[in-house]
């Protein structure tokens, strides 16, 4: 019981000086779940090799070779799972990596509880308090893993240097026709924070591709993107600004900009219209009259483009 005794207390004891500190219990649970599992994994791998190595060898079920290494191997695994519960970036894997272990060490408990195998100087205890502990790890183990899931893929991009390449895709054509005289042309930049949203950002991007072909007052959209750099152009050209306004505000592509709200570090856009500076007519060109919009959308993300402007 002296695992769950140290589970407990490290993680009450430092949620408690967290809300001493002013802190709120909700926002810093898991951090402190976090620390207590850390600790009962440290003092349950030092004991494969000081003071409960013998008991430990003992409760490996006879079919499996080699307790002593068995023994040795799994001590060594709590003790790397500890000491990455005790980094936020590595806690969700190494908490995945204990709960794996837990799952592969629970024969050697129902062994122990069959065989009714001595422990640690005590009588042996039943199965259904090593099955209950057991939950009770893996509960606290797959927290950890919930919790910290989004700070293990929480990696800026631009911490990294990546190669600048950008795949454009071909040309949709709405139903205006390419024949059709442009009125307004919108480009917008959509930069991402991390990496993981950038597989749910070209699936949508992707949807709205599909459905631009039966969009009122659209002539083409291309759509181009750096996918190691979390970044997303588009370059779509309408007869008139009204037909552009309904579409960004129209369901789909609201929704799309409501979603990714608080997974976009930057949003740019421009409207050009004949008369104004030249439209883009290569890929270069968008980029570059993006980088002279002055306004940028980045401490609020909108949930759509803005109204074409003249200029």
């Amino acid at each position: 019981m002296t695992p769950l005794y140290l589970l407990l207390g490290v993680t009450a004891t430092t949620l408690l000086l967290q809300v001493m500190a002013g802190g709120s219990p909700a926002r810093h649970w898991p951090g402190a779940l976090r620390l207590g599992l850390a600790a009962m994994f440290m003092l349950t791998g030092v004991s494969h090799f000081v003071g409960l190595r013998e008991d430990l060898i003992a409760i490996v079920p006879p079919a499996l070779p080699a307790p002593w290494l068995l023994v040795t191997v799994t001590g060594v695994l709590e003790l790397a799972g500890a000491a990455g519960l005790l980094w936020r970036r590595s806690a969700a894997l190494s908490a995945a990596g204990l709960t794996a272990l837990l799952v592969a060490i629970f024969p050697a408990n129902v062994y122990a509880a069959v065989a009714d195998l001595p422990f640690d100087g005590g009588p042996a205890a039943d199965l259904p308090l090593r099955a209950g502990l057991q939950v009770l790890y893996l509960a606290a183990a797959v927290a950890v893993v919930i919790t910290h899931r989004q700070v293990a893929g929480a990696m800026r991009l631009d911490r990294f240097p990546r190669p600048p390449s950008v795949v454009p895709l071909p040309e949709r054509a709405g139903p205006a026709g390419p024949q059709a005289t442009p009125g307004v042309v919108l480009i917008s930049r959509l930069q991402l924070r991390r990496l993981q949203d950038v597989p749910g950002l070209l699936r949508h991007s992707l949807q709205l591709r599909r459905d631009f072909r039966n969009v009122p007052g659209a002539i083409s959209l291309q759509l181009a993107a750096s996918p190691t750099r979390g970044t997303f152009w588009t370059w779509s050209s309408w007869t008139d600004e009204r037909s552009m306004d309904e579409y960004v505000r129209s369901g789909p592509h609201r929704t799309l900009m409501i979603h990714y709200r608080d997974r976009l570090s930057e949003a740019r856009f421009d409207a050009l219209r004949p008369g104004g500076p030249p439209l883009p007519r290569v890929w270069s060109e968008v980029r570059a009259q993006l980088a002279r919009v002055s306004t940028t959308e980045s401490a609020s993300v909108p949930a759509q483009a803005p109204s074409a402007e003249t200029r």
